[in-house]
């Protein structure tokens, strides 16, 4: 759908039929509460969206945030907070409406809990979640605590929630990628994103039954529209790197989830794991350059088992392709690609993909034309398989991990 064009700087906008609402959900005074920033389509028409633009929300949402990632990847702050502005790249927004209502045109809406990356935060795969949202989902972009993202927060009073006065957990940072102990930790972490994601996921279904839950993060949204509005019969996991992992095992442990979307699946936290035998279809989404032999072969195990499986390879793209980082500071990874799928492109085509598997999986949303024929359009930008990507080159810079 054709957009006018706002004059704040964005990510992608949403290509579904609804302009989104977005509010940030925070359950209880401890870290041991949930925190999530919640993605949901309005009455609102997408192409109105600009009409909004003075409701959009920042990309990143302060200079902590901002911090937190220069020193989770061992750059400079100066690098991210004067070299932007100064080549005219920030601030960016998402374009999506801060608490505005619930849309009252369907009886019920499906439910995609979305786990992020290593290194990453609930804001860094938005254009996608909000794409999701604008064709009829809610999606709840969970942060998780373990400290795998660069840094986040929570309130440990009543006092400290309304003069903003955040409890920070930070990132814990690692030097050898490959040995015994990190794995260890990747997989604790992961068992931990696990319980969290439950704790959403249950937060959300006593919410929907008409339990009262308690904000304690500002937000002007009130939590009692999504009640009766969940539909408890489709439930999504999904996640990107090390929340695909997450998927998998949130999957296989609760059988509430009824579809898993894998982008970009990091396979490393399940390594020693026994397999998991995952019953719910599985939508695989992949770049070009990430599957690399030792990731592939575990991903391939998931992929022939039983059930319903399906797999695509965007080509020439990268491990950020799927994140919002290119529309915002442009390719940094894999370099040797010159040449890689422009990234509003690439967004568009993994949201497709997805929102096709869903149409075929759980029959909504109950029209996918348009997905249909943006699949066929670009059908020479990815494959039905995996790529076996060989070729690593070991990274002295990067602008993100993930």
């Amino acid at each position: 759908m054709k957009q006018a064009q706002s004059k704040k700087k964005h990510i992608p906008y949403p290509t579904g039929p609804h302009a989104t609402g977005c509010m940030e959900l925070m359950t209880e005074y401890s870290e041991e509460g949930c925190f999530a920033r919640i993605f949901y389509p309005t009455n609102i028409p997408s192409d109105q969206l600009d009409k909004y633009s003075d409701k959009w929300i920042p990309w990143m949402p302060n200079d902590t945030y901002l911090k937190a990632f220069s020193n989770s990847l061992n750059l400079p702050l100066w690098i991210f907070k004067y070299i932007p502005p100064v080549i005219g790249l920030g601030p960016y927004y998402i374009p999506t409406i801060s608490d505005a209502p619930l849309s009252d045109k369907q009886q019920s809406y499906p439910l995609i809990i979305f786990s992020h990356g290593y290194a990453a935060t609930r804001f860094v795969c938005s254009a996608f979640c909000n794409t999701l949202a604008s064709h009829g989902f809610i999606v709840a972009a969970i942060e998780h605590r373990d400290k795998s993202s660069p840094i986040t927060y929570y309130y440990d009073s009543p006092e400290s929630a309304e003069q903003d006065k955040p409890t920070w957990v930070d990132y814990r940072y690692f030097e050898k990628p490959d040995n015994t102990d990190n794995y260890l930790l990747k997989n604790s972490q992961m068992k931990i994103r696990h319980r969290e994601c439950t704790k959403l996921l249950n937060t959300f279904f006593s919410i929907n039954a008409g339990d009262s839950v308690k904000n304690v993060h500002k937000s002007s949204f009130d939590l009692k529209q999504f009640n009766g509005k969940i539909d408890v019969n489709k439930i999504i996991m999904s996640g990107f790197s090390f929340g695909g992992a997450t998927s998998i095992y949130n999957a296989y442990h609760d059988p509430r989830y009824h579809v898993v979307i894998l982008i970009d699946c990091w396979m490393f936290p399940l390594k020693s794991e026994p397999f998991l035998n995952v019953q719910q279809p599985i939508l695989f989404i992949n770049s070009h350059t990430f599957q690399f032999p030792a990731n592939l072969r575990l991903t391939r195990q998931y992929s022939y088992s039983k059930g319903i499986r399906r797999v695509y390879t965007l080509k020439n793209t990268t491990h950020e392709s799927p994140t919002d980082s290119p529309s915002i500071y442009g390719h940094w990874l894999d370099l040797q690609i010159l040449k890689k799928l422009n990234h509003k492109t690439s967004l568009h085509l993994q949201s497709s993909l997805a929102i096709q598997f869903l149409r075929d999986t759980i029959g909504f949303p109950t029209n996918s034309d348009n997905a249909q024929i943006f699949i066929k359009e670009h059908s020479d930008d990815f494959i039905e398989d995996f790529i076996s990507y060989k070729k690593i080159i070991k990274r002295t810079i990067g602008i993100f991990p993930w």
